[in-house]
C-alpha cells in the first residue's frame, strides 16, 4: 500500500517538474511540455482524455445498466456519377488492345540494296578466299 502512495506522489512530483519547465521555457516550445502535462494528468485521472475510445462503441439500453458493444458501421461509399462510370468503361475497353497503324509513310523507311556493316565484312573476308 505504501508503494502505491509513493509511485501516485512520484508522479505528482513528474508533473510538478514538468509545470516548472513550461515556465523556464519560451511560448514557442511550450506545446510539447503541455502534451506532456496533459498526458499525466490523464494518468492521474484528473483530466478526461479526448482521445477517441478504440475498439467497440458502448451503447446503454434505459432497461439494462450493463453497456452492449455495438460494432462500428462501415463508411458508405460515395455513389459515382454516370458520365465518370462511361469514360472508366471506356478506358477499360481499349486496355489490352493494340490498334494497327492506318498506313506506312514510305520515308519513314529506310531502303538500301546495300547489305548491313557485318555483312559487309563477312562477304569481303569470303571474297578474299577466293583469289
Amino acid at each position: 500500500m505504501v508503494d502505491n502512495i509513493e509511485t501516485g506522489h512520484e508522479k505528482d512530483a513528474l508533473l510538478a517538474r514538468l509545470e516548472d519547465m513550461l515556465l523556464k521555457l519560451p511560448e514557442n516550445r511550450r506545446q510539447p511540455i503541455l502534451d506532456l502535462i496533459n498526458k499525466r494528468k490523464v494518468e492521474l485521472g484528473l483530466l478526461k482524455s479526448e482521445l477517441p475510445i478504440a475498439g467497440y462503441r458502448l451503447k446503454k439500453h434505459p432497461k439494462d445498466t450493463n453497456a452492449v458493444p455495438v460494432p462500428r458501421q462501415p463508411p458508405k461509399r460515395k455513389s459515382v456519377p454516370a458520365k465518370n462510370k462511361e469514360a472508366i468503361r471506356k478506358i477499360a475497353k481499349s486496355i489490352g488492345k493494340i490498334t494497327e497503324t492506318g498506313g506506312v509513310i514510305p520515308r519513314d523507311i529506310d531502303i538500301k540494296d546495300e547489305p548491313l556493316k557485318k555483312d559487309k565484312k563477312v562477304l569481303e573476308e569470303t571474297d578474299s578466299y577466293k583469289y
